[in-house]
């Protein structure tokens, strides 16, 4: 056991961990929680919190190498960390099985889920959960979602043409008209599709990409 001392060090060590980690320093919070971890190993906050920070600066190789070590300690703590890691690592089908074999679906992995299904060019599967998640999500990142089932139909029509179905999807942004301009170019409706192009260039133009990076809430520890 550590002595009071220890304890009073371990909880300044989390107050350093917290700040940085809302500052975005995640070099930083890292030092700190090699420390809390050179005290306790496996403390599954600490190990947590490691695998965050190594997610947050890129370092997808290391924060699986962590979750790996750990497996016993940590079990389903990190699934999506773990999916989204592979997911990074160009590894989809174990982000595949990584999230099939989760033991509880959270919004957030149904929304990997739905990436990974998209890679794998499995577009029906892909638009039943983007369709599934905009049904029942009421966060910030809706119109995310909505460009990214426009571009799962744009997708579909053009591989298999598939009917273009009114998603009910308002083209508020530039990428839901771009990708519902080559879902019509798909069916060969031209016109409607050039009239779609013309209302996306009327919008804020950005480069349109089918992944979102997922923001990590950063997990915070009272310290006692």
């Amino acid at each position: 056991g550590a002595s009071g001392g220890g304890g009073v060090a371990v909880a300044s060590l989390w107050t350093e961990v917290n700040r940085c980690g809302q500052n975005g320093d995640y070099t930083r919070a890292l030092k700190a929680l090699s420390k809390i971890l050179h005290e306790n190993r496996d403390d599954v906050t600490a190990l947590h919190c490691k695998i965050v920070c190594l997610v947050q600066n890129g370092s997808f190789k290391e924060a699986l190498n962590v979750m790996n070590t750990h497996t016993k300690v940590l079990g389903s703590e990190v699934v999506f960390e773990k999916a989204y890691c592979e997911y990074r690592l160009n590894r989809v089908e174990s982000a595949l099985k990584t999230i099939e074999n989760a033991p509880d679906q959270t919004d957030k992995l149904k929304e990997l889920y739905g990436q990974v299904l998209y890679r794998l060019e499995r577009y029906d599967e892909c638009k039943t959960i983007y369709t599934d998640l905009i049904r029942n999500s009421q966060d910030e990142y809706e119109e995310e979602r909505k460009t990214n089932l426009a571009a799962v139909v744009a997708a579909m029509s053009q591989w298999e043409k598939a009917p273009m179905e009114d998603l009910g999807l308002s083209e508020s942004t530039y990428e839901l008209c771009y990708n519902t301009a080559c879902a019509l170019i798909g069916q060969g409706q031209l016109t409607e599709a050039f009239n779609t192009l013309r209302q996306a260039e009327g919008q804020h133009v950005y480069h349109y990409s089918p992944s979102r990076t997922f923001t990590f809430p950063f997990i915070f520890k009272s310290s006692v």
